[in-house]
């Protein structure tokens, strides 16, 4: 039997866009996947023509029933003063009833991707802002997945065990839009992680069935 996969990004640049597509293709890997890639619609700003990069509100929006009917949700958006940004913060918020009501998350797969603008090693505390991502997951009985031991986390820069991060600032092309390429080791990482929360849901819903 198949399962269901929300890859949920919250972005107003479109860096997290790419990321969050190819996390996707990491989960369309395993058999029985079934994928969709939401956004997480800004709760000030709503779509308002001009503020988003193109691309970004090309997604479906996320809702509380979407992360009712996967059975791993994977979520990113940037770090802000690090922890998650406050929009991602927000959403999280507006699903609280789902413990309040019998933990109804529990055992469900959970996995976050961020994104700093540091270029250096050490910038931007990427691993306490997927931490707090991670301590959501764990206030509602899901299981956190990172990403898998491999030779590309021994040389990948600013590479961790909770999750894959952007780094650098974004440069501008000729008409003023922001780049959007992955280096090739973020790459690596983000379809590993991708592949690896699949293949965990799949082994935890056929132990189900």
């Amino acid at each position: 039997m198949g399962f269901k996969v929300a890859v949920i990004y919250y972005s107003r640049r479109g860096r997290l866009v790419t990321l969050a597509n190819v996390i996707a293709e990491g989960v369309r890997q395993v058999e029985g996947a079934e994928v969709t890639v939401y956004r997480i619609r800004d709760p000030v700003l709503g779509d308002a023509p001009g503020t988003f990069d193109e691309g970004v509100l090309d997604a479906p929006v996320a809702t509380p029933e979407v992360i009712m009917q996967s059975d791993c949700v994977i979520i990113g958006g940037p770090g802000r003063q690090g922890r998650m940004c406050a929009e991602v913060s927000y959403f999280f918020d507006s699903l609280t009833e789902f413990q309040t009501n019998g933990c109804l998350l529990k055992g469900k797969v959970g996995s976050a991707f961020t994104s700093v603008g540091g270029v250096g090693r050490g910038y931007g505390g990427h691993e306490a802002i997927l931490q707090s991502f991670h301590g959501f997951f764990l206030q509602h009985g899901m299981i956190p997945v990172g990403v898998p031991p491999s030779s590309v986390m021994e040389d990948a820069h600013m590479a961790s065990p909770f999750g894959v991060c952007m780094t650098g600032r974004p440069k501008l092309d000729k008409a003023g839009s922001r780049l959007r390429s992955l280096s090739e080791s973020e790459v690596k990482l983000a379809y590993s992680q991708g592949e690896w929360a699949s293949i965990i849901t799949k082994q935890l819903h056929d132990d189900g069935d």
